[in-house]
């Protein structure tokens, strides 16, 4: 997964939710949940992103890594 959202848990808890409750209010959906917490693969799209950041009041590169190629072979 070239995409580490592990900061995205910090995020949440911070702002007093979780992805279940992002789920439930419409700001993410299912499947976005679940790649999210690694469940499934693939990434997220820009309005998803956009509305994580005005929900949670943040930046994208405060809750998402991007992990070159080089370092995705390590793991």
């Amino acid at each position: 997964m070239p995409m580490d959202y592990s900061r995205l848990h910090a995020i949440l808890e911070s702002n007093g939710t979780t992805l279940y409750k992002l789920n439930a209010e419409k700001v993410i959906g299912s499947a976005t949940r679940q790649k999210l917490l690694g469940q499934i693969a693939g990434g997220i799209d820009s309005r998803t992103i956009e509305a994580l950041c005005k929900r949670l009041h943040c930046q994208p590169g405060d809750f998402m890594t991007y992990i070159p190629e080089s370092e995705q072979a390590k793991e």
